[in-house]
């Protein structure tokens, strides 16, 4: 008697096991179009409710050309021409923006606006020797001050 009721609890035990692993290798699956979902495999059966294209889904095994899967909702049939295994098509895509462009070096870069080389317009600057002949100038020298001239 013992015998008989350790067999059974492990049947069970393995059975459960069994149970929760089927239902955990459900194959991911999306929606290629708007399809109906019927009650069982085949155009005969009712129509239970209607998947959206870009639905995913989980298939949980296939007769022939027919899967059932489990979705959110009512579960049911959909013909395997209408699915997509993984990554079909996607409401959510965006296409990415591209990289950013690498540096380029450019030999004459453009300068501050407060520089300018030629001002306009010209100052007038002093003169470094004197333009009027036989005049005198003077400056502060290593030595003290200086003049020279008439």
């Amino acid at each position: 008697m013992a015998l008989n009721r350790k067999l059974i609890t492990s049947a069970l035990a393995t059975l459960a096991v069994l149970a929760t692993t089927a239902a955990a290798s459900a194959a991911p699956a999306v929606a290629t179009s708007n399809v109906n979902v019927r009650s069982g495999p085949g155009t005969g059966y009712a129509v239970v409710d209607a998947l959206r294209r870009g639905e995913q889904v989980d298939v949980q095994y296939c007769r022939g050309s027919w899967c059932f899967i489990q979705k959110r909702g009512p579960d049911g049939w959909v013909s395997s021409n209408y699915l997509s295994s993984g990554g079909g098509w996607d409401d959510d895509w965006y296409e990415p923006a591209p990289p950013p462009r690498p540096p380029h070096w450019n030999p004459r870069p453009p300068r501050p606006p407060h520089w300018n080389p030629q001002p306009w317009p010209p100052r007038p600057y002093p003169t470094p020797y004197p333009t009027r002949p036989g005049a005198s100038f003077c400056f502060n020298g290593p030595n003290g001050y200086f003049c020279a001239g008439s």
